[in-house]
C-alpha cells in the first residue's frame, strides 16, 4: 500500500464514528492484497521473534547465564530427584521399621512452590 494511500485511509479513520470504523475494518479486512500482506508481515515477525529469541539464548549461553528453559529444565530434574528421595526415605523408614521398631527417619521437608513461572 502505498505511503499516500495509507495516510488517506488514516484521515478518513479520525473522521468516523464507532460504528464507521468497523464498517472500516471490515472493509480493510475483505481486501485480499491487505490481507495477505498483513498475513505475510505476521509470518515475519514469528520468524523474527523466533530467530531473536535463539540469539538471546546463544549470548546468554556464551556468558554462562541460564535462560528460562535452562531453568524450567532443572527445576523439573529437581522436582524428580526430590520424589525419588522421599521415595528411598520411605522405604528407608519401612526397613528400619521392619527389622526392629527402630525411630523412621523424617522425611525431608517440601518447599513450598513459589507462584509465577521462571
Amino acid at each position: 500500500m502505498a505511503h499516500r494511500e495509507a495516510e488517506s485511509l488514516i484521515a478518513k479513520l479520525r473522521q468516523m464514528s464507532e460504528e464507521g470504523a468497523a464498517s472500516f475494518f471490515s472493509e480493510l479486512m475483505g481486501n485480499d492484497r491487505l490481507r495477505r500482506g498483513l498475513g505475510k508481515a505476521g509470518e515475519r515477525l514469528l520468524g523474527n521473534k523466533q530467530v531473536f529469541d535463539r540469539n538471546v539464548e546463544t549470548i546468554l549461553d556464551f556468558v554462562n547465564i541460564p535462560s528460562k528453559r535452562d531453568v524450567r529444565e532443572l527445576k523439573t530434574r529437581l522436582d524428580h530427584l526430590n520424589g525419588q528421595l522421599v521415595n528411598l526415605s520411605m522405604k528407608i523408614d519401612r526397613m528400619l521399621a521392619a527389622a526392629g521398631g527402630a525411630e523412621p527417619v523424617a522425611a525431608p521437608r517440601r518447599r513450598a512452590k513459589k507462584s509465577g513461572g521462571a
